[in-house]
């Protein structure tokens, strides 16, 4: 069976997501939102505010649906991302902890 991982990668933020954006780091505009968003009680629950924050790109998802869903959330606050997937992952044989 052929494994992989999936990623999602932000490639463009909408006109004044940013102030500044190296190649390393990004900073965001503190005072940005996407249109007609507002945060719910929720969010503001889980998140200990009620300034935007982008979702995080740090994770990686077995599946490709997952990562999909992460790429429509992130493109609905109007930034372009794409999925990226992984070569393929090799796992060690039975008894073995590591691939030789």
């Amino acid at each position: 069976m052929r494994q992989y991982l999936y990623r999602v990668q932000i490639v463009e933020y909408p006109e004044g997501a940013i102030e500044d954006q190296g190649e390393h780091y990004t900073t965001f505009a503190s005072d940005w939102e996407p249109e007609g968003w507002k945060p719910s009680h929720q969010y503001i629950e889980t998140f200990g505010t009620s300034k935007f924050i982008w979702p995080t790109t740090y994770k990686e998802w077995k599946s490709r649906s997952s990562a999909v869903k992460r790429k429509e959330l992130i493109e609905s606050y109007g930034a372009k991302a794409i999925i990226q997937r992984s070569s393929r992952i090799v796992w060690p044989a039975d008894g073995q902890e590591y691939v030789r």
